[in-house]
């Protein structure tokens, strides 16, 4: 499951990179310093998901392992992103 949503996030960095290759070609630099919010947050969400992967990969069938994966993973707080007023 942890594997899809990589995948899907990476997939998500693509379109974002596509936007981004898009904006600049146009000299759109308004859209260039509006998609910098969204490549800044892909990189966290690949790196979150990555990082998950490489515990489960360290942790194998060991059940103690994921339990206390599980309980990190559930003492995440969810923090909205910031946007900056102008």
């Amino acid at each position: 499951m942890f594997e899809d949503g990589y995948k899907h996030e990476q997939s998500i960095t693509e379109s974002i990179n596509n936007l981004m290759d898009l904006a600049i070609s146009e000299k759109d630099y308004a859209t260039v310093n509006f998609l910098q919010w969204f490549v800044n947050e892909q990189v966290e969400e690949e790196a979150s998901f990555s990082e998950i992967l490489d515990k489960l990969k360290l942790i194998g069938d060991d059940k103690r392992g994921l339990f206390m994966l599980d309980k990190e993973l559930g003492q995440r707080i969810y923090t909205p992103p910031t946007t900056e007023k102008i």
